[in-house]
């Protein structure tokens, strides 16, 4: 699995890379996480670079990422204070949910961006446990992670020690 490393992901028309949006994986489809798109954010340059599915982790919020179409959407909890969640079961069984979809439309040849507000620590989480299902070790996830939140100008990742050590102990179904 060849994850695209920051500073080498692909330009994208109109958006900062990897500022706004970060590349994961380019081959065979993209996968990609971004912050929560502002109101004039160039979703047919996001179509143009492949993607054609969005995952959101912030479902209070609306907008219409057309072209693009919604596969997911629900709110999980910001763990950006460092602490566990709330209900941790509950936290898991959603993040399991947005996985198995972005998953899904993944392994169907569909492009995927994943979201919530800042793109790093429910964002991380997903795409973290998304990798591990298509096989990739957790300390290199993890890794991976630290380096694209530092290369955003983040603190790294994760957010909460939590979310670590579901991308670390997350059972994949494979």
């Amino acid at each position: 699995m060849n994850l695209v490393e920051p500073e080498k992901g692909k330009p994208i028309p109109g958006v900062k890379v990897p500022a706004e949006v970060y590349w994961v994986l380019e081959l065979p489809t993209p996968l990609a996480g971004m912050k929560y798109p502002d109101k004039s954010f160039p979703w047919p340059s996001l179509r143009e670079a492949g993607f054609s599915k969005v995952v959101s982790l912030s479902a209070g919020r609306s907008y219409n990422p057309a072209p693009l179409e919604l596969c997911f959407s629900e709110e999980l909890e910001d763990l950006v204070h460092g602490d566990r969640p709330k209900d941790p079961n509950a936290e898991r069984a959603k993040i399991q949910r947005a996985v198995n979809a972005t998953v899904l439309a993944w392994r169907s040849g569909h492009g995927v961006v994943v979201h919530c507000f800042g793109g790093r620590g429910r964002t991380g989480t997903v795409l973290g446990c998304v990798l591990r299902e298509l096989g990739a070790r957790a300390a290199e996830i993890i890794d991976f992670l630290d380096r694209v939140h530092k290369a955003r100008g983040k603190p790294g990742w994760p957010e909460s020690s939590w979310q670590g050590e579901l991308v670390q102990h997350w059972k994949t179904d494979a």
